[in-house]
């Protein structure tokens, strides 16, 4: 369990971690396959939030899902290249309520590179990247004992 002045701490610096839905590349669930290339080539993002036209979260997609969809069904290119997106998005992720707590965040990271957060409703509100968190823990490290006094018991 973290210390209850860590977490504090690191929620703290919550809005440096927490990347805003409305500052993000996002796909919607109806683009279509050259689309969704044609953004995911020009970013320097490997995967990036797929989303309805409400925002409400659907799931995530790389290059590497959509050519995989592409291998495992026989369409033409013409016909494939304007499929919607929705069909080879990874709707199976990890993802964070708005009321995650630093440990549920720092133990879903170790095996994705961000997570989105969901409110309850579904709406898609932003992400926490790995290097963000990152950051914020080194904040901790550096900064922790200007506001709290340590001693050993």
């Amino acid at each position: 369990m973290i210390a209850k002045e860590f977490e504090e701490f690191i929620l703290r610096e919550e809005k440096n971690f927490l990347t805003p839905a409305r500052n993000l590349a996002v796909l919607i669930d109806t683009h279509n396959v050259d689309h969704a290339i044609l953004v995911l080539s020009q970013i320097s993002y490997t995967r990036v939030p797929v989303v309805t036209d409400q925002m409400k979260y659907v799931g995530t997609i790389s290059l590497t899902d959509i050519l995989s969809y592409q291998m495992k069904h026989d369409y033409s290119d013409e016909v494939f290249s304007s499929m919607d997106i929705v069909h080879m998005t990874k709707t199976d992720g990890e993802r964070l309520g708005k009321d995650y707590t630093v440990t549920e965040v720092l133990h879903k990271l170790v095996e994705e590179s961000f997570l989105p957060v969901v409110s309850e409703d579904g709406v898609f509100e932003g992400i926490i990247t790995r290097k963000s968190i990152l950051k914020a823990i080194n904040s901790l490290m550096h900064n922790f004992s200007n506001e709290y006094e340590m001693r050993k018991i």
